[in-house]
């Protein structure tokens, strides 16, 4: 069967879609408004997505992409690995913190859509994870860190900063993030790196 669905109109419903989950949260954004936004018809819109659900997943499996991508070019350049560190969880927290305002969600209605969405950020993990691992056999290669497990610590560095933020969010009714919460999760991300680049430092 021939794929009639258009490269562009795809492009504009997502870039409309994550304008309205930014301005209004998943929850208030309606599929209407964002076919509206872009001149759709409702039902030409569900042509794409079913639901507004896979949509918003669309969006923030781009927006995680846009953040792996824009890492791994630096991988091969001359930045040393304990660096690259400090820029990919710059990064990240970036990403976790438009995620949140993205979503505005309560830990009610995120419970509910853990099934649809377990998969997706199982496969961010793991695509992190490599992601991580790369950056510890760039520092050993370079004799920076000890020759160690990378895939045990590759898991070990991503638990721990996915362990930051859950501290953040697991408190509260709404998944949001202050800026208040943001700087404190800045330094705690800066001194749990520096413990963590220590031990493994040669």
């Amino acid at each position: 069967m021939v794929n009639t669905k258009s490269t562009d109109v795809f492009s504009s419903i997502v870039d409309s879609a994550e304008k309205r989950f930014c301005r209004y949260g998943l929850k208030k954004t309606t599929m209407t408004e964002i076919a509206g936004d872009i001149g759709l018809s409702k039902a030409s819109l569900y042509y794409y997505f079913p639901n507004k659900e896979e949509l918003f997943k669309e969006v923030v499996s781009q927006g995680h992409q846009t953040l792996l991508n824009e890492f791994e070019g630096l991988l091969s350049s001359d930045v040393p690995a304990e660096e690259l560190f400090h820029i990919y969880l710059k990064k990240r927290l970036v990403f976790f913190r438009d995620f949140a305002h993205l979503s505005s969600l309560s830990l009610e209605s995120i419970n509910s859509l853990k099934p649809v969405y377990a998969e997706l950020f199982e496969n961010f993990r793991k695509e992190e994870i490599l992601l991580v691992g790369k950056v510890l056999a760039k520092g050993i290669a370079a004799r920076d860190f000890d020759n160690l497990d990378i895939a045990y610590f590759s898991e070990l560095f991503i638990a721990i900063f996915q362990g930051l933020r859950h501290n953040v969010i697991i408190k509260k009714d709404i998944i949001n993030i202050t800026e208040t919460e943001y700087s404190l999760l800045q330094k705690q991300y800066e001194s749990a790196l520096n413990m963590f680049v220590k031990g493994i430092k040669k």
